[in-house]
């Protein structure tokens, strides 16, 4: 995602030299992005033709901008991709006035399927899917954010876990995923296990896995409900003639 100084390139006026979220110059990240509010409202004014009736002279408006350069500080707003979502919502939206700063940066706010993220729940299905293939990394994903949680969360643990241990690690490394995408950051750095859980060795993860299949196939066999695994065995083998 472009950061303030593209913004300001792409908006057809001087850049400054250094990035807004890294500048730790206070008075010259509000005078870049009091530039960036001043392209903002000529684009909004050419959207919204009854701009007047908010901004009706010089004053108001320098009022304005203030409230808005404020606003767009606190929230955030200060990369290109997020400015093309508020100006693509005011053009959907049919409405001819200005709209206040709140609303404009609820507009700039992307969400999950604006970028295409499918819901945890398919995100989910989709990764245990592709886990079960033998090279998940060359499977044909529908977004990276799946791909990349599959891979946090481990595609022998997605195949081989009980959902109810697996789904919620999951659940949680798609939700940072998400939200890390959302806000333009980079999505390959996050912790992989949740807060107190406790790595497994690799014997671990391989006793696991055939514990779960072994599980499988008494419940296919109809024999989940003796009292333990191994008297289950037994009346296999007893079913096979082989006590």
């Amino acid at each position: 995602m472009e950061q303030a100084t593209q913004i300001v390139s792409k908006l057809s006026f001087n850049p400054g030299q250094q990035d807004i979220h890294n500048n730790q110059n206070q008075a010259l990240n509000q005078q870049q992005t009091e530039k960036i509010i001043n392209r903002v409202f000529e684009q909004l004014q050419a959207i919204r033709p009854a701009w007047k009736l908010s901004l009706p002279d010089g004053r108001a408006e320098a009022m304005a901008k203030k409230e808005w350069t404020k606003a767009f500080i606190k929230n955030g707003i200060l990369s290109f991709e997020q400015l093309r979502l508020g100006f693509d919502k005011a053009r959907s939206i049919d409405d001819k006035y200005f709209p206040d700063p709140g609303t404009f940066i609820k507009w700039c706010t992307p969400q999950p399927e604006d970028l295409g993220l499918p819901e945890p729940a398919t995100a989910y299905h989709e990764a245990c899917k592709h886990a079960h293939e033998l090279t998940p990394s060359k499977a044909k994903w529908s977004h990276q954010a799946v791909y990349e949680a599959a891979k946090q969360t481990g595609f022998f643990e997605l195949k081989s876990m009980a959902e109810k241990h697996i789904l919620p690690v999951f659940t949680r490394n798609y939700d940072i995923i998400t939200k890390k995408i959302l806000k333009g950051e980079p999505i390959s750095d996050i912790p992989k296990a949740l807060p107190g859980q406790v790595q497994q060795t690799i014997a671990e993860r391989n006793k696991a896995y055939h514990d779960e299949q072994q599980k499988k196939q008494l419940q296919e066999k109809g024999l989940d409900q003796l009292n333990n695994p191994k008297a289950a065995m037994n009346e296999i083998y007893r079913m096979l003639g082989r006590q």
